[in-house]
């Protein structure tokens, strides 16, 4: 069995290609493409590579293209990649790759079909956060800002999809998000792969739109931008564990460690207010916002990979430290994409931190990628890729 997450070099984004099957059957799923920049790359490259060992002569099979949710950091590249395609598919030509569906909640679907008006408004700010020359004085925050730049690129998304004729969110009426009552929302893959989301859960989601159409569009931009930012967007991951065979990968985005405990109980995957799985991939790039030390008492895991290089202080040291003192003593393995984080002011810190920890006996392990190499992979499946 072929079980394995690929965590490509993607800044301070995230870019994931989750390959199951077998070696003599590999298939793909893509997860995010990471902010500007990457796929060019990265992630086509990766693609390609893939293309040649697997395909050859026909386009890279890939069964879902995900976007966990509507921020540049995870857009971007699928943005890039679905352009291509679609502007390769109007002209008549071969495509390198062919998707089956692709699994993306637009800001309209979710909110509605304000997003023009926003992104007009908002057009000087969000250019200066894409950029990165923020203004100090700017009436939104650079992250807000970034946000909100991603609003006009769902909607550019959806129509590459209609282009290229694919299906969106299968499995789903319209977004992909838990189902009232006690419904669960799990997707067969193939026969080897299930989906079971944990987020964004359908009442989370009515109220996100309850609240945007009462309050939020009649204020100002900065509360405007505040709730893009902080609810509209991180609250409406798309989070999904994976399973194949008896090995798990819990998928977050950039999700709220409560929301997440919140969808793992709803799915029945809480036991004695315990989840193990096998694999983490840590909300919103390590950031210390979005998760706590009870979060990783109760969501424990054999492997936790982290994305980020600095930006954002993005891993921060305090969500280093809360998973440090929740599992103590055990034996896990972290893994990350960068050793050291030129955006950082202190690009060692990492270091200096794990010798500290092993210095006072910390039994647990730490991967780097390896410098120059465009991913690291953990395989949790007997085959490896």
């Amino acid at each position: 069995m072929l079980f394995t997450l690929e965590a490509l070099s993607a800044k301070h984004g995230d870019a994931l290609l989750l390959h199951y099957g077998t070696a003599d059957d590999p298939r793909l799923i893509v997860i995010d493409g990471g902010p500007g920049g990457v796929f060019n790359k990265t992630l086509k490259p990766r693609l390609d590579d893939l293309r040649d060992e697997r395909s050859p002569d026909e386009p890279l099979p890939i069964r879902m293209v995900m976007v966990s949710h509507l921020d540049d950091d995870h857009i971007n590249g699928v943005l890039r990649m679905t352009r291509r395609l679609a502007d390769l598919s109007d002209e008549g030509r071969p495509l390198p790759y062919e998707v089956t569906t692709y699994w993306h909640n637009s800001f309209d679907d979710l909110i509605g079909n304000e997003e023009q008006e926003l992104a007009a408004a908002l057009r000087p700010a969000v250019a200066a956060a894409s950029t990165g020359s923020f203004p100090a004085s700017a009436d939104i925050s650079e992250d807000g800002g970034l946000v909100l730049a991603s609003v006009p690129q769902g909607r550019d998304l959806r129509l590459d999809i209609e282009r290229l004729g694919s299906t969106v969110n299968e499995g789903f009426k319209k977004l992909v998000m838990v189902p009232k009552a006690k419904k669960k929302g799990v997707l067969k893959v193939d026969s080897t792969l299930t989906f079971t989301v944990i987020g964004p859960q359908e009442e989370e989601v009515r109220k996100l739109q309850q609240e945007w159409n009462k309050e939020i569009k009649k204020r100002g931009l900065a509360e405007v931008a505040k709730f893009a930012d902080e609810s509209a967007f991180n609250l409406s991951s798309i989070v999904v564990l994976a399973k194949a065979g008896k090995k798990t990968m819990l998928l977050t985005g950039d999700a709220r460690g409560d929301k997440i405990l919140s969808g793992l109980r709803r799915a029945g995957l809480m036991k004695n207010g315990k989840c193990h799985v096998d694999l983490l991939k840590v909300p919103h790039h390590g950031s210390d916002r979005n998760v706590s030390t009870g979060f990783f008492r109760q969501v424990t895991a054999n492997h936790y990979v982290i994305s980020a290089d600095g930006r954002h202080g993005n891993p921060d040291e305090p969500m280093l430290n809360m998973l440090s003192k929740a599992r103590g003593q055990s034996k896990y393995t972290i893994h990350l994409t960068n050793r050291e984080l030129p955006k950082d002011s202190d690009p060692k810190r990492l270091i200096r931190f794990f010798a500290r920890e092993k210095e006072e006996g910390k039994k647990y392990k730490v991967v780097f990628r390896k410098k120059n190499a465009p991913s690291l992979s953990v395989d949790l499946g007997n085959e490896k890729l």
